[in-house]
């Protein structure tokens, strides 16, 4: 996720390290700290089950994301056999200066939006695999649309902290599962404006 700079920190922590943000880029290492920043701490067995990789290969994946300071030893729980892990921030954003830190920088942004972009495309496309056996008031509530705007860099800046602004008193991170109505259930919500490159036609 990436930020102007006159967008708040309610996105989370700001990452300008591109080691840190090649850290991000791996399905199984986001999906892992997603897992953790929503629902809580759990081991690397417990994780192996959501990711489809082997604890010992997981377990190697949360020490890195500890490396960058993403993820941390929970004291929460756990009788000492295993590790138990915790997020460490409620969320991150990219934020990086392309020329004070130059192509490494660039890369490493790209790499990570194409896997959010990748693991988001799979909520998404599991919804419309899956909605038929779904109750008619999600399957209603649900909504995705592809529209072209014309706006200027500042506008789109502000359109996004202002879907921003919406969304935030409804995320996991502000908002746990069981403090919500009794009805609520994980919702995934995708956000992406990005410019058209080469021309300006729709």
């Amino acid at each position: 996720m990436t930020s102007p700079d006159d967008r708040s920190d309610r996105l989370g922590r700001r990452i300008s390290d591109p080691l840190a943000i090649r850290a991000l880029a791996h399905p199984a290492r986001l999906t892992m700290l997603e897992r953790l920043s929503v629902e809580g701490p759990a081991t690397a067995t417990e994780c192996a089950a959501l990711v489809g990789l082997s604890p010992s290969a997981c377990s190697y994946h949360l020490r890195l994301l500890a490396r960058y300071g993403f993820v941390e030893e929970s004291p929460d729980r756990g009788d000492g056999r295993e590790r138990v892990w915790q997020a460490k921030a409620r969320g991150w954003q990219t934020d990086v200066d392309e020329s004070v830190q130059g192509g490494e920088a660039q890369a490493a942004q790209a790499a990570v939006t194409r896997v959010l972009v990748s693991t988001s495309d799979d909520k998404v496309l599991a919804w419309a695999d899956g909605q038929t056996g779904e109750p008619e008031e999600w399957r209603r509530a649900a909504f995705m649309s592809n529209s072209t705007i014309v706006a200027t860099a500042e506008e789109v800046a502000a359109l996004t902290a202002s879907m921003m602004d919406l969304v935030a008193p409804y995320l996991a991170s502000e908002r746990p599962l069981d403090e919500a109505p009794a009805e609520a259930r994980y919702v995934h919500a995708a956000f992406r404006l990005v410019p058209r490159l080469g021309r300006k036609e729709p």
